[in-house]
């Protein structure tokens, strides 16, 4: 004790002492951050380049020095806001925010090239499985002679069977026959469903067996009643990989990239456990399990 009493007595140990509680007590005092506490915001050479490119395309001409430095501040600026706001909690109801990280996620989560990338034996299982989305449909080419119920009324079916009987098997109509439409008098050789998305499904099943090269009549569309010359036909046609390799291939991809997104977010979902409450009239509460 007595070695510390000669110790405190030292001039040179009550001046560090003093010191001591000085520079606490400043501190104490003194609440202010601290270079420590300051959070960081880096703006590099590719933050830069970003902006710079972005002003020059938005405008065809590089920014000014003054320019970029307002477009580095901007940043700054929105950085600083956004890091306040997440700290505040702001992200957690915002709708928009959240459907724009739920974008940002699934990007991330694309397919490689190399998960994109069949071979033919995928090809050929995709285009047999999809056959009907690549067959050509059997197709017709017709003339059709139109009438029109609300003007010919109960004379119609004798005005179609005359001109039915001058015309023949193939005789050509008269420019003036039947009535006026905005119809095509003559179609080339398109598909079965879009003569019945055009003309009706019950003129489309008439015109599919008419007998080729002679008039056929009446048949009726959804417009009226027509006489028709079925001038050409076509039957369906199963195509083979390499007829329709482009298409088949932007199919497949598009389907994988579908798969494996619904893949990778069941294996994300797998990490929650969702409960959901129902509304308090059902008086009930459902938990949904994962795991």
């Amino acid at each position: 004790m007595s070695l510390i009493r000669r110790l405190l007595t030292e001039p040179l140990i009550q001046f560090l002492i003093i010191g001591g509680v000085v520079v606490a007590l400043w501190n104490w005092l003194d609440r202010t951050p601290g270079a420590k506490d300051l959070q960081v915001i880096e703006i590099g050479p590719g933050r830069i380049a970003q902006l710079y490119e972005s002003f020059s395309r938005a405008w065809q001409r590089p920014p000014t020095q003054q320019e970029l430095d307002g477009l580095i501040e901007a940043f700054v600026k929105e950085e600083i806001f956004y890091r306040e706001g997440i700290g505040m909690g702001l992200d957690r109801d915002d709708t928009v925010l959240r459907r724009r990280m739920q974008q940002k996620m699934e990007i991330l989560m694309e397919p490689g090239a190399e998960e994109l990338d069949p071979t033919d034996t995928e090809l050929e299982a995709y285009l047999k499985d999809n056959a009907a989305a690549f067959h050509i449909p059997a197709r017709v080419a017709f003339r059709q002679i139109f009438f029109d119920p609300a003007k010919r009324g109960d004379k119609m079916q004798d005005d179609m069977a005359g001109l039915l009987a001058v015309l023949g098997e193939g005789g050509e109509a008269p420019d003036d026959a039947g009535d006026p439409t905005l119809l095509p008098a003559s179609l080339p050789l398109i598909p079965i469903d879009q003569i019945a998305r055009n003309f009706g499904d019950a003129f489309a099943e008439a015109i599919a067996s008419a007998e080729k090269g002679r008039w056929n009549g009446p048949l009726v569309s959804t417009f009226g009643r027509h006489l028709v010359f079925v001038v050409d036909r076509a039957d369906p046609r199963e195509l083979s990989l390499d007829d329709v390799r482009e298409l088949v291939l932007r199919d497949w991809r598009s389907a994988k990239r579908r798969t494996l997104a619904e893949a990778r977010y069941r294996e994300m979902r797998a990490n929650y456990r969702v409960t959901i409450a129902l509304p308090e009239q059902d008086a009930t509460s459902t938990t949904v399990s994962d795991e």
